[in-house]
């Protein structure tokens, strides 16, 4: 949760900027291109406090002595595609809670909108550094 804490703060950071760039680059206002980022800082804040319920459970059982143990595990590799219209919400919805969970992410995104993909993952990749 921590690294999807700092992502979110990163992105805080950045946020007109890459806000200005969705608006250049897809052709939204500038409003709506701050809030496709906000969108992403405000998931990681979910996923960070999502994270913290990820512990499992001890669920009494109904035979005599037992108990069911509870227990979260990574999928593996989440693979996202985003679409031109919402170039970073797409991505930052599946990836913040793919990260939680321990989740690689692959992302793909749209052709049309290939600088806010090199500039978000740039924000994520200085974190991860």
């Amino acid at each position: 949760g921590e690294i999807v804490r700092q992502i979110g703060e990163a992105l805080r950071k950045k946020l007109i900027p890459l806000g200005k760039l969705v608006s250049l680059e897809m052709g939204k206002i500038l409003a709506e291109g701050v809030g496709e980022v906000q969108e992403y800082v405000d998931i990681c804040d979910y996923a960070v406090g999502l994270s913290r319920s990820f512990s499992g459970s001890l669920i009494p059982s109904e035979r005599p002595g037992h108990v069911l143990l509870e227990r979260w595990n990574p999928l593996g590799v989440i693979g996202v595609i985003s679409a031109f219209n919402f170039p970073i919400a797409v991505y930052g919805w599946n990836s913040a809670i793919a990260m939680v969970c321990g989740d690689t992410v692959v992302w793909k995104g749209a052709p049309s909108t290939p600088l806010v993909s090199v500039a978000t993952a740039k924000v994520v990749s200085e974190v991860l550094e």
